[in-house]
């Protein structure tokens, strides 16, 4: 779905000037009549609004005061000629203006001052997210430790001590680790629970493959932490889906698992899962992939490489179905069919049906996220993550319990994004602790 701009400016043919130049990344809506442009921000606020600073009827600066009243997080850029200067500086002060620019404008450096400001609200806005989850965590935990505190004081025995205290160190641990994941996923940008959802989907279809509970645990683990090696420059080129990339990027992209198994190996817990991590493959399919042969051909491959296998297979079906690696979202059945010859090509057929089949229907007892499109919602059904609007701020919020006007809004939201989209809910509701 495109960001969304209006365009405000008492001259028409600089209106329409405007909307061509910005018609093919933007949802554009041009008006000459300030007036009527306000009211229809009312109603429909935009992702950026871009006006002239000078107007015959309403100036730049009320215009900017009153899309800063209706939606303070949409982004504001004024036009201003050379002599607007002081103007310009009321409406920054007054309207809270993130830029302005000369007329006459430069087209490239206006198109990049878009966009950057675009991508800054989808950060900001998700970013917000990611540090609600981090808090409630951080607060879990200590009301957990409180909880275990007073346990402490409570007179048992020396067995039932020394299995409460084997308890808490067994949950100590997995908090520590959970917590651990959500930094790395909060640094990493990840917003949709990526690798969260690639450590349930690993584990689920490594136990449906029969996989030692110790290797399980270890492909887990992978799962969550195998974007550990993300630097701030790799994640700026995580922002273009795969196919976007230049054969250059694509290569260090592919030479990240060697990174992140190096990391995780210095750590005795993820030794396992580092070398799960080392004998991945990314992305898979394409032109510029680099795969050992002796992990397609094997015919009797290791436990580490049928493991591995699972890793890069989950990896690349939740990144492919979210339009990450063409930017495109692709559903599940027709995903499958598009993927049908390379998929089974380097994982086998019985992987790749086992991996389908657990995306349509989870087994009894299996808890992890099921992709969703929202004709196959029902009420009851319990979102595994933030849903955002069209202007990326959060509608519903993880763990949301839908109802018929949720899934309503829902439909409506993607009648407005022009395309289909994928919700992804538990398969077993969560508990939810309320205290």
């Amino acid at each position: 779905m495109k960001p969304s701009i209006l365009i405000v400016d008492d001259e028409q043919e600089i209106v329409q000037a405007l909307t061509r130049l910005l018609m093919k990344r933007f949802d554009v809506h041009g008006f000459s009549d300030p007036k009527e442009a306000l009211a229809y921000f009312s109603k429909s606020p935009t992702h950026a609004v871009l006006s002239d600073m000078r107007m015959s009827e309403v100036t730049g600066v009320e215009v900017m005061e009153h899309v800063y009243k209706v939606s303070p997080k949409s982004r504001r850029i004024v036009l201003t000629g050379y002599a607007d200067i002081e103007m310009a500086q009321n409406a920054i002060n007054k309207g809270h203006v993130h830029a302005y620019l000369g007329k006459p404008w430069d087209n490239d450096e206006l198109l990049s001052t878009l966009e950057r400001l675009i991508i800054e609200l989808k950060q900001e806005n998700r970013s917000a997210s990611v540090v609600r989850k981090l808090k409630e965590k951080n607060q879990y935990l200590k009301d957990k430790s409180e909880a275990n505190e007073l346990l402490n004081n409570v007179i048992l025995s020396s067995s039932d001590q020394a299995h409460q205290q084997n308890d808490r160190l067994i949950d100590s641990h997995n908090d520590l680790v959970s917590l651990s994941a959500n930094l790395i996923a909060s640094h990493t940008q990840d917003i949709t629970g990526h690798a969260s959802r690639v450590a349930q989907h690993a584990k689920i279809l490594a136990m449906r493959m029969s996989l030692q509970s110790e290797l399980t645990t270890a492909l887990y683990l992978s799962g969550l932490f195998y974007r550990i090696a993300l630097t701030e420059k790799d994640i700026n080129l995580s922002k273009l889906s795969f196919n976007e990339l230049k054969p250059q990027q694509q290569h260090i992209w592919q030479k990240l698992p060697l990174l992140r198994s190096e990391i995780l190996a210095e750590t005795p817990m993820f030794v396992i899962s580092a070398k799960i991590i080392e004998n991945s493959y990314f992305v898979w399919g394409s032109e510029f992939c680099q795969i050992k042969d002796i992990h397609i051909h094997e015919k009797e491959p290791t436990a580490f490489v049928i493991a591995a296998k699972i890793l890069s297979l989950v990896i690349f079906v939740d990144l492919y179905m979210s339009g990450q690696i063409d930017g495109k979202t692709h559903l599940l059945l027709p995903a499958f069919r598009e993927l049908e010859g390379p998929a089974k090509k380097y994982f086998g057929h019985k992987l790749v049906a086992e991996l389908q089949s657990m995306l349509r229907q989870p087994l009894s007892g299996e808890s992890y996220e099921l992709p969703k499109t929202v004709t196959e919602l029902h009420e009851g059904d319990v979102l595994a993550q933030d849903i955002y609007d069209k202007l990326d701020h959060c509608m519903l919020t993880q763990n949301t319990v839908l109802t018929e006007p949720h899934i309503t809004s829902l439909k409506s939201l993607q009648e407005e994004s022009g395309g289909q989209l994928l919700f992804y809910v538990h398969s077993i509701a969560p508990q939810i602790d309320n205290g």
